[in-house]
């Protein structure tokens, strides 16, 4: 089976590191040059970059191809062009989700003409989120030139168009995200905007930083909604279903991680543990670190697991002040990583619930029993054999009641 991606998000750029980690070959493609930039080497991942339209499409699949589409919630019109190709060819198509996020308490519009409409009709200066593609539509705002702060990616092309289209240097913001609550925040500031205009773009999108930042400095948030609701595999599903689809084995422990792993006891009672994620996993280390008396601090933008939530919002490198230590079980590679290395900085240990590689410590299965508590842990990969071990050694300490 042919595997082809058509990416243009960071779930899709994860989703080609958790392919090539097991092996997997595919065809990636990506419509523009910064896509094609940030598509590090990766063994099997061969990047084609480009915008193609249906017949182009087609013209790369045939009915063993497996599509699976990466692609922006706001790419209607590449989604279209996808599945259309993969009905007229046969192929299978799948498609890995963004989960939208609550924007309740946000002004709505259906699209950008609506958005500027709404502009039209409120004062104010303007924070532009919304990235450069529309970017010329909102010159018909009354009034633009003064108002609107565009905040675009440091691609020549784009400043280009910015200068083309009459925008001024001292209003353009050209920066690469993420960005976090406070950058959002002093750039409202910064500019004086009290409306911020952005898409809902998700959690690894900084949908909730900006939010919180809104929030933070009063602004009011317009969001141009989702062209429509759409069905598919998040990430996390997605990377199970391609792995059983395709037979994918583990990957084989890189270099150094073959040694044992120390099983280090310390005591918890007290002492702040930062979980990031609210998600089946997050649950089931909160109710770890719970059960052994620690001061628990949860952050996500969504209490998927009925956690009970800390801070509803988006990671920031703030939540880590005056951590004994972390985990990162959130749903977006980027942000699990951006954990590891902020902890990594603060000499703060963490477990990255996705990349055992990133972790500078491990959650053990733990047995309980008899006064004495046990962890079993293994090499990297013999999940099964440790949950194995982990019911006998349960069932021994049980008997010493």
């Amino acid at each position: 089976m042919k595997l082809v991606i058509f990416s243009g998000t960071s779930e899709g750029h994860a989703l080609c590191r958790f392919l090539s980690a097991r092996g997997a070959q595919a065809e990636v493609y990506v419509a523009t040059e910064y896509g094609a930039a940030v598509m590090e080497p990766m063994r099997g991942i061969t990047v084609h970059e480009g915008r193609l339209d249906t017949a182009a499409i087609a013209a790369r699949l045939d009915a063993d191809t497996l599509l699976i589409d990466a692609t922006h919630p706001y790419a209607a019109a590449v989604t279209d062009n996808l599945c259309a190709a993969c009905a007229e060819t046969g192929a299978r198509y799948e498609r890995l989700l963004r989960p939208a996020q609550d924007g309740s308490g946000c002004e709505t519009v259906p699209d950008t003409a609506a958005a500027v409409a709404w502009l039209n009709a409120h004062p104010g200066k303007v924070l532009l989120t919304t990235g450069s593609k529309e970017l010329d539509a909102y010159t018909a705002v009354e009034n633009w030139q003064e108002r609107l702060y565009p905040r675009v990616l440091p691609v020549s092309s784009v400043l280009q168009k910015c200068e083309a289209l009459g925008f001024t240097g001292a209003h353009v913001i050209a920066m690469q995200g993420p960005f976090t609550r406070g950058m959002n925040a002093a750039l409202l500031r910064q500019t004086g905007a009290h409306i911020l205009v952005t898409k809902d773009t998700g959690a690894s999108g900084g949908f909730a930083e900006k939010l919180a930042a809104a929030q933070d400095t009063g602004a009011t948030v317009l969001v141009i909604a989702r062209p429509r609701a759409e069905t598919g595999r998040t990430l996390g599903e997605m990377q199970a279903y391609l792995a059983e689809t395709l037979g994918l084995a583990e990957p084989a422990p890189a270099e150094g991680e073959a040694l044992p792993r120390f099983p280090l006891f310390v005591p918890l009672a007290g002492k702040k543990c930062v979980v990031a994620g609210a998600g089946a996993i997050a649950a089931r280390r909160i109710g770890v670190l719970k059960r052994f008396g620690a001061a628990v601090t949860v952050i996500a933008p969504e209490d998927k697991a009925g956690v009970g939530l800390t801070h509803c919002r988006g990671y920031e490198e703030s939540d880590l002040s005056g951590a004994f230590l972390a985990v990162a079980a959130t749903d977006d590679r980027a942000v699990n990583h951006r954990i590891s290395q902020d902890c990594a900085a603060r000499g703060i240990p963490c477990s990255v619930a996705d990349c055992a590689a990133e972790s500078t410590f491990f959650f053990p299965a733990v047995c309980e029993g008899g006064g004495l508590t046990a962890g079993v842990v293994s090499r990297g990969a013999a999940h099964g054999k440790t949950a194995a071990a982990a019911r006998r050694i349960r069932a021994v300490l049980e008997e010493m009641q």
